[in-house]
């Protein structure tokens, strides 16, 4: 039965079970379920990796289909999953981690909302895989439901959308339990029952969905909560049953644009929602990760009542009093603190804290907050006397509204504040009854003291009535369409996010040992009806799972778990002030200019093409990268990637010819065209042909460009032998600095980001965000690792959590077998744990140099060395020179 059905006549299901019995439907629903399941049918539960290598190799035989895959679980993560393909006949492995919620990467790529949608991105692209994914897949078991991003729509479904509380509680009795479908599965939108449900405003049947355990965390496939859809439909009530009853939390964020349920209701124009939301105790000025308040929203969509409301409302007086918990000595720092909670705390202290002053900005002050035997440092900025806040946080009218918060709520802290201690050194009880324990599972702290509906987020039974009665005077504006910052945007353009290759195995002789006989078949070529236990699924059900960090109070992309001194660092690191630089003047160039001419792939901010640019008559070949996505922070890291290169101008490094901007063209970076691509590539495909010498040339030449760029103040922070480009065999280009960043200090630190590459990275960049160019020092190594060991993925299929440890233990990359002692010794130089021991580019241009001189006759060092008289004519041209041994730049200028 086509799931549209439901859509297409109005009541349908009571016309629809006019003519059919709930049975009969609900089996349709799941033989369509199954049917649907066919083109994910990839999942193979109860396989090893020897056992998906046997299957792989067994179908090969008969197909030679490159990117012939399979999904089974991960052996050493209950949460993760792998990824195994054939490839030339060779066996791959990729570790599919789970991020949070549903969406997971493949080691630092994009992040995908179900690995159904994963699949398919990787089908269109490779995208750091050694191949595209072949449409052709060893048949197995659909996946589960619980890691899809959309899934089909059902009777359930329906039901919870029309309001048939009847035909919902019929479904959900243990009647039908043989027939029930998943009531947290998605429909083919990616809504789930409660999602549906909450939009539309039928209480009664969100209380039954919450009884009969719902996840009542789950994101749609824009990102939203049921609260979030609530707030956009203009249903107080739901919102109340939802945050009293299902225990929801009122600053639950939509990961993909920050968005608490204030910011959809503000949006939406849903007045009774604000008023309940700001009755029960939300946050008047949160803020979205372009750093709106509601009411700013509110404003952009000119919505009346909303703006009114929100500008008209007095925030309550604070409960919390500054004698609790402020020490203002001057001389009281983190380490006076820590030593005062020491002395008080016993075993049920998590959650004590104490405000003071910051040490680095007395304007600010700071939190410092003790949870499981750990210490934490928050900077609490003061803007003005009205607007206090903790990093990505709500602005609050005073310090004391910021503590009354996180009080009540963690909010992004690792918990939510139980007690403080005062400068006599007594404890102090905290004033408000926190609702929700900091703890994911949802459930309510426990406490020997009544909740109170007065206090918090909880609204009193007569509030309530008030609240209804008022939602019913005021108009509604139950929106049928989300609004475009929530349209669906599952994938992201991250080729150029680095990541590790896989792991290539060791050919061995086929197993004989037979394996799972109903897995060892090829792929049918018709639908077959696979069994699909609803009951195992429920049973290893995952409720709602976030493997990312809070740093400050705000959530960042997944980084390896750090050793406890480390923690502790970033959080209290300071962020570095940097002089603004001096503009840099781009070439604009005029779209009549440009002749797109063929893709060659995509980019991490969109396609790129080939082309020429005219150019005074001349037709110069280039290549495009066309900016699709116009969101301003893509925009801006647009432009910062084509400032940086506009600087630099080295014959090791990739030219920038200026940017395309015009109003009826996309925004394009044009630059040289380097036809013989990646160096990561060229390196697997000529492994067999590319020598030594040829290695130490590119070598030298990626030294001395990274040079030219720890002269100019530019780390480039994406190091890699996929950044590096050939232009000929004899002439390498350093490229893609879409991480880069340009300082005047010689330290940069990283607040956050997406993209992290910690296989490149040094220990300090992956545990504080501390980038030099001594942390590109670091990546420098790892990438002559990768040239030496010709194309293999640095430290296998290990994850970052475990090539952080293991370098923390003091281990490190291996020689590869085919790589001189000499260059296996430079590259330890450049994995020195401290930083201050490791070379500067400067050195490790000499350094090369000299293996040029030691290894090579005197005609080879004069052929190999040919480069670096192009290098120093240009230094002479631009009247650049390093800080060093001027003597033996001379010397070596004269080679």
């Amino acid at each position: 039965m086509n799931s549209l059905l439901y859509d297409t006549i109005e009541d349908s299901l009571s016309n629809l079970l006019q003519n059919h019995s709930l049975t009969h439907l609900l089996q349709q629903d799941r033989e369509q379920l199954i049917t649907q399941s066919y083109f994910i049918s990839y999942y193979h539960p109860n396989i090893d990796r020897d056992q998906a290598e046997q299957l792989l190799k067994t179908n090969y035989i008969n197909s030679k289909i490159d990117g012939l895959f399979l999904i089974r679980n991960c052996t050493t993560s209950s949460h993760d999953y792998s990824l195994s393909l054939i490839y030339n006949d060779r066996c791959y492995h990729y570790k599919i981690q789970l991020l949070y919620d549903i969406h997971f990467s493949i080691d630092s790529g994009p992040q995908i909302a179900g690995i159904d949608n994963l699949i398919r991105y990787y089908q269109e692209r490779a995208d750091g895989l050694i191949c595209i994914l072949s449409t052709e897949f060893i048949q197995g078991q659909p996946l589960p439901i619980t890691i899809r991003c959309i899934g089909t729509t059902n009777i359930l479904h329906q039901a919870c959308k029309q309001g048939k509380v009847d035909i919902v509680q019929r479904i959900l009795s243990s009647q039908y339990a043989t027939y029930r479908p998943d009531i947290s599965g998605k429909d083919s939108y990616g809504s789930t029952a409660l999602h549906e449900a909450s939009y539309y405003g039928h209480d009664n049947i969100v209380r039954l969905l919450i009884k009969a355990g719902s996840n009542i965390r789950v994101r749609d496939a824009n990102g939203s909560t049921a609260l979030h859809r609530a707030a956009a439909g203009n249903r107080p009530s739901t919102l109340l049953i939802l945050i009293n009853e299902g225990l929801l939390d009122y600053e639950e964020r939509n990961y993909k644009n920050y968005w608490v349920p204030l910011h959809e209701a503000a949006f939406h124009n849903s007045t009774a929602c604000v008023q309940v939301l700001l009755d029960c105790g939300a946050p008047l000025r949160p803020r979205t990760n372009e750093g709106k308040t509601p009411l700013q929203l509110a404003e952009e969509n000119q919505c009346i009542e909303s703006i009114l409301i929100l500008r008209q409302y007095k925030t309550s007086l604070a409960k919390s009093s500054r004698n609790d918990w402020l020490h203002d000595k001057s001389n009281f720092d983190r380490f006076a603190a820590k030593q005062l909670i020491e002395s008080v705390k016993n075993e049920s202290s998590n959650g004590m804290f104490i405000v003071r002053h910051s040490s680095k900005n007395l304007k600010n002050y700071a939190l410092t907050l003790y949870n499981k035997n750990e210490f934490f440092n928050f900077e609490i900025i003061c803007l003005n006397e009205t607007t206090f806040y903790i990093d990505d946080g709500p602005y609050f009218d005073s310090l004391e509204h910021l503590i009354d918060h996180y009080c009540r709520i963690p909010d992004g802290l690792p918990i939510t504040l139980t007690c403080s201690v005062n400068q006599s050194g007594q404890l102090v009880s905290n004033p408000l009854q926190p609702l929700i324990n900091s703890s994911t599972n949802n459930k309510p702290k426990e406490t020997s003291l009544p909740v109170k509906h007065n206090i918090s987020r909880q609204t009193s039974i007569d509030t309530v009535k008030t609240i209804n009665r008022t939602a019913q005077s005021l108009p509604l504006n139950p929106r049928t369409k989300f609004p475009s910052s929530l349209s669906s945007s599952i994938t992201s353009l991250n080729s150029s996010s680095s990541r590790s290759r896989a792991s290539s195995a060791q050919e061995s002789p086929l197993s004989t040992s037979s394996s799972n006989a109903s897995l060892s078949s090829t792929s049918p070529s018709k639908p077959t009806i696979l069994p699909v236990s609803n009951d195992t699924e429920l049973k290893n059900r995952k409720l709602f799972f976030d493997r990312r960090k809070t740093i400050d109070g705000k959530i960042i992309s997944y980084l390896p778990d750090l050793p406890k001194e480390a923690k502790i660092k970033r959080l209290t690191m300071p962020i570095v002030t940097l002089e603004k630089q001096k503009p840099v003047k781009l070439n604009f160039i005029s779209p009549d200019q440009i002749q797109q001419i063929a893709k060659l792939g995509e980019g991490e901010f969109g396609e790129v093409y080939e082309g020429f640019y005219q150019e005074n008559s001349v037709a110069i070949p280039v290549a495009m990268k066309v900016l699709k996505d116009y969101s301003y922070s893509a925009k801006q890291d647009f432009l910062r990637e084509a400032k940086h290169m506009s600087q630099l101008n080295h014959p090791c490094i990739c030219k920038l010819y200026g940017i395309v901007d015009s109003y009826n063209t996309d925004m394009m970076m044009v630059i040289e065209l380097l036809l013989l691509g990646s160096m990561v590539d060229y390196l697997w495909k000529h492994k067999l042909t590319i020598s030594e010498y040829r290695l130490k040339l590119w070598a030298s030449q990626i030294a001395d460009g990274m040079e030219y760029m720890e002269y100019k103040g530019i780390v480039h922070r994406d190091l890699a032998a996929r950044n590096i480009l050939l232009q000929s065999i004899d002439q390498v280009k350093i490229s893609d600095f879409g991480l880069s960043r340009c300082i005047d200090t010689d330290i940069y630190i990283q607040r956050s980001d997406s993209k992290i590459p910690v296989k490149w990275y040094a220990p300090e960049a992956i545990s504080i965000g501390r980038f030099t160019s001594k942390s590109d020092v670091w990546s420098f190594g790892v990438t002559l690792w990768e040239m030496f060991s010709y194309s293999a993925a640095p430290y296998g299929d290990r994850s970052g959590n475990e090539v952080y440890y293991s370098l923390k233990q003091g281990n490190r990359l291996e020689r590869p077998l085919r790589c001189p002692l000499s260059m296996y010794h430079i590259m330890l130089q450049c994995w020195e744990w401290d930083e201050q021991k490791r070379p500067t580019f400067y050195q490790l241009v000499r350094l090369i140099k000299n293996e040029f001189i030691t290894g090579q006759s005197n005609k080879t060092v004069r052929r190999s060395l040919s480069v670096f008289d192009e290098i120093n004519n240009e230094r002479k041209s631009t009247q650049y020179r390093m800080n060093g041994d001027e003597q033996e730049s001379k010397k070596f200028a004269q080679l």
